[in-house]
């Protein structure tokens, strides 16, 4: 094999390869094996944004760093578009945001579960 095929210089020996080497390769694309499958649909659900994800978005968009500094570690904005699409995913996904949220939660309600400061954020 490496005497014929080891030092391939032109096309027609490119060929040949692909010629031996094509019943043996495996290559399909789902839609040439599965006839049945219907066409990829998007669907857009709008949301409205909760009131800390509103906060962080205008502070993120300011670039109000007192008030994305109470936490203990300061988001980087530098790639400030990034930012704004995890603060609109989850504000848990900012850096330093999970802390704060949880803690101003359990000061506005002591005895709950901290899983409610997740489900209020989202």
């Amino acid at each position: 094999f490496l005497q014929q095929f080891g030092d391939l210089k032109t096309e027609e020996e490119v060929d040949e390869l692909k010629g031996i080497l094509k019943p043996m390769m495996l290559r399909r694309l789902k839609e040439d094996v599965e006839k049945s499958l219907a066409p990829k649909e998007e669907t857009i659900v709008e949301v409205e944004l909760t009131a800390i994800q509103k906060q962080y978005y205008r502070a993120i968009l300011e670039k109000n760093f007192s008030f994305l500094t109470k936490g203990t570690n300061v988001p980087n904005l530098l790639n400030t578009m990034m930012e704004l699409r995890k603060c609109c995913n989850h504000p848990f996904l900012i850096n330093g945001a999970e802390q704060k949220i949880v803690s101003e939660f359990q000061l506005r309600y002591p005895g709950r579960h901290t899983i409610e400061a997740l489900i209020q954020a989202s």
